[in-house]
Parts: structure tokens; C-alpha cells; sequence
């Protein structure tokens, strides 16, 4: 069975080893992208399974970055990471589409739970049909 890829979209080199380094020690294959650009082509090319987006990437608000996502690939798990802890962002990034926001500095266990709970919600997900309905009314 193939690992799960994550993408990470960030542009601070010491988060970007620190997440790669994590990830990959729980069997995670990583992806990086410096800016939206790149982040945008990686995902046109290849499947990823989560998405972590910083709150700037090159002078670009993280948010503009999962809205270009969002129009093409509307189920991707998207974890936002934020310099502080603020409710009133987190909310935002929330209701723009993000399904978790975590602040800096980031825990590892915290991190790797985040992006396990997010694989399992997104298995469930795929994999549950929904059952067939009665198309048809039976008379009196």
C-alpha cells in the first residue's frame, strides 16, 4: 500500500525541514512548495492527500493559495499554520475552507494526530456509499 503524500506550501526553510523531517519519520512522503506557483503545478501532476498551507508564502496570503485550491480540488484536506493563535483567523480560515488551524510553534505529536485524523476522515469519506433510496411508492 502506498504512503499518503503531503504537501507542504511554505517558504521559511527551518519549518519546511522540521515538517519534512517529521513527516517522512512516520512514513509520510512530503512534497514542497516554496510559493503558489509551484505548489500549484505539484498538484496538477500528482495526487496529494493532505495540504499544509503557511499564512504567508512569499508575500502571498496563505488563504489566496487554498482559494486557487479550493476551485479545482474541493475535498483536499487543507491544515492552515499560523504565526498566533487568534480566534478571529482561525474562524476565517476555517469558513474560507481550511478544515484545521494550528499555530506556531507547531507540536510534532500534535501535527502527525492532525494529519492522521484528516487521512482517516478523508478514507472514511471515499469509501462510504450511500445507500440507495426507494425510488418507488407503494400504494394503499
Amino acid at each position: 500500500m502506498p504512503s499518503s503524500r503531503i504537501m507542504i506550501v511554505e517558504d521559511e526553510r527551518q519549518t519546511v525541514d522540521t515538517l519534512r523531517d517529521l513527516f517522512e519519520q512516520y512514513g509520510y512522503e512530503t512534497e514542497v512548495a516554496l510559493n503558489k506557483n509551484v505548489a500549484m503545478n505539484i498538484l496538477q501532476e500528482r495526487k496529494m492527500d493532505v495540504l499544509i498551507i503557511s499564512e504567508m508564502v512569499q508575500d502571498i496570503p496563505g488563504i489566496e493559495i487554498m482559494y486557487d485550491i479550493r476551485k479545482t480540488n474541493k475535498f483536499l484536506p487543507i491544515i492552515m499554520i499560523c504565526d498566533q493563535k487568534s480566534k478571529r483567523i482561525e474562524s476565517s480560515l476555517m469558513k474560507a475552507g481550511a478544515n484545521i488551524v494550528l499555530s506556531k510553534p507547531l507540536d510534532p505529536i500534535i501535527a502527525v494526530q492532525t494529519i492522521d485524523n484528516l487521512l482517516k476522515m478523508k478514507y472514511i469519506a471515499e469509501n462510504i456509499k450511500p445507500k440507495k433510496r426507494k425510488t418507488s411508492l407503494k400504494k394503499k
